[in-house]
């Protein structure tokens, strides 16, 4: 960043940026799961975090159970792949 602005060029990290994101889904998903997850696996994953078409009137993707409260994902039960 301080080279960019010495030299006063533009600065990407989108790469940078986009590893680091997949690289946090990638941690949330092993916790979730108790799963090792790869790289290769995450990138083929058809898990969705959000829905496809998302409005004001969307129900949220994940909904608490009668008793209020939400499940829990549990390493060993929860599946992400």
């Amino acid at each position: 960043m301080f080279k960019a602005i010495r030299e006063n060029t533009d600065l990407n990290n989108a790469e940078y940026g986009a590893k680091s994101t997949l690289t946090a889904i990638m941690g949330r998903m092993a916790t979730y799961s108790g799963e090792v997850i790869k790289w290769e696996d995450a990138m083929q994953s058809t898990l969705q975090l959000v829905p496809d078409d998302m409005t004001w009137d969307t129900p949220p993707p994940v909904m608490p159970k009668a008793d209020g409260f939400y499940e829990i994902p549990t390493p060993g039960k929860t599946k992400v792949l």
